[in-house]
């Protein structure tokens, strides 16, 4: 069995930008590498990544967005050294190289929630499967590359928290005698929220955040770093499970509750890790690419457990999750976006006030879809999440309509 720092460290790392373009960028700059050149170009993602990818401004192109344009960009300049941070070196002459050239990128779509891209030309191709940085293989001339499978570390770690009783999130961080190993997320993500706070950024969901309580203070930190990630600031965010919202919005509102609060810096640091594999658990239910928003939803349920086990016990902790289930459970995903920052703040506030709620001796009824268990209640959300797929099909129709 894997502790809560290596199942956690699996499923961190810095991304700049939006993760969806960053994989399509990183895909393309491999088979650029390991291939052979050549401007016959064709790009296969899977429906849901196209969802997360379609709008969201990429970091360095004064806002520009698409699929297209993030394989050009990858294609013509990416370093896969660079991993998710792929669009760091950009400026305004290769991004307006990289939107001419776009244009030769052909783009088919196939069903499906869970990652994948291909990107091939005529002499070479690129795979990536399930992770954002998973590049399976490169055939370049029938000749076969094979890399490190990322996929199976991750699967290896996280997923054996599966078939485990929500408990084992507990048992696995009492047991951690430090966790250092989060402080890189916090820094990284409040950085991103400082920026935020000084410059007009996203939709500013942030400036709407001017009084002094401790519910604001945390929504307006939260949201700072959202609004300044879906911007495109050049600036990277610790990312989780795949998102860098999932990230802020897992460790941000538990890191400044902890703080205003005046706990010791390591119990900020415990509880921040906590919220982390929080989210991890319920995410193995929700999926990584999903109909239901994990920033809202599965950091919510983080920060909501965090928070409530700072200021008590496993037991308040598990209702307080539950109250996040029995408030938001099926939050919709309808894309990456400027706009995730508003979905963002749900992750913060509602996480925040059921970990209040039940503080304050709320119940949490069995009633819906909630179990007396907490592990049952959770994976409920599985056979929703896998019900709603004809939801997901409808965004991203509307979505694609909206390009014609």
């Amino acid at each position: 069995m894997y502790g809560a720092k290596e199942i956690i460290l699996s499923e961190i790392k810095p991304a700049l930008g939006c993760t969806e373009p960053a994989a399509i960028a990183l895909n393309a700059a491999y088979l650029r590498e390991y291939g052979v050149y050549d401007e016959n170009l064709k790009l296969t993602i899977n429906t849901n990544l196209l969802k997360n990818a379609m709008y969201v401004p990429i970091p360095n192109t004064s806002k520009r967005f698409g699929v297209k344009l993030a394989f050009a960009l990858g294609y013509l300049f990416g370093d896969v050294n660079d991993e998710l941070n792929i669009f760091k070196n950009l400026n305004e002459e290769k991004v307006k190289k990289a939107l001419k050239f776009s244009e030769k990128v052909k783009v088919e779509l196939i069903e499906g929630s869970e990652l994948f891209i291909k990107s091939e030309n005529t002499y070479a191709e690129a795979v990536t499967i399930k992770f954002h940085d998973n590049i399976e293989y490169v055939i370049s001339k029938g000749e076969l590359k094979e890399f490190e499978n990322h996929q199976e570390e991750v699967e290896v770690k996280s997923y054996v928290l599966e078939d485990k009783p929500f408990d084992i999130v507990y048992d696995l961080i009492e047991q951690e005698k430090s966790f250092e190993f989060v402080r890189e997320a916090v820094e990284l993500n409040m950085a991103l929220a400082e920026y935020g706070m000084n410059h007009d950024v996203g939709i500013n969901v942030s400036k709407q955040f001017s009084g002094d309580s401790l519910k604001d203070k945390i929504c307006k930190i939260t949201t700072s770093a959202s609004d300044s990630r879906m911007d495109g600031v050049n600036m990277p965010a610790m990312s989780l499970t795949g998102s860098g919202n999932h990230g802020i919005s897992a460790t941000l509102p538990v890191w400044v509750y902890a703080k205003e609060k005046g706990f010791r810096e390591e119990e900020a640091l415990k509880a921040v890790a906590l919220s982390m594999l929080i989210t991890i658990y319920v995410k193995l239910f929700i999926g990584r690419l999903s109909v239901i928003c994990g920033a809202a939803v599965a950091s919510g349920c983080g920060v909501a457990g965090a928070i409530a086990y700072l200021e008590s016990d496993r037991e308040t902790s598990k209702k307080a999750v539950k109250h996040v289930i029995q408030n938001i459970s099926t939050l919709l995903c309808d894309g990456g976006k400027m706009a995730c920052s508003l979905k963002v703040l749900q992750g913060a506030s509602v996480g925040y006030d059921s970990a209040k709620f039940v503080l304050n001796a709320m119940q949490v009824y069995e009633d819906g879809i909630m179990f007396e268990d907490v592990t049952k209640t959770i994976k409920a959300l599985k056979g929703i999440k896998e019900k709603m797929s004809g939801v997901d099909e409808e965004v991203v129709k509307i979505m694609k309509e909206k390009l014609l």
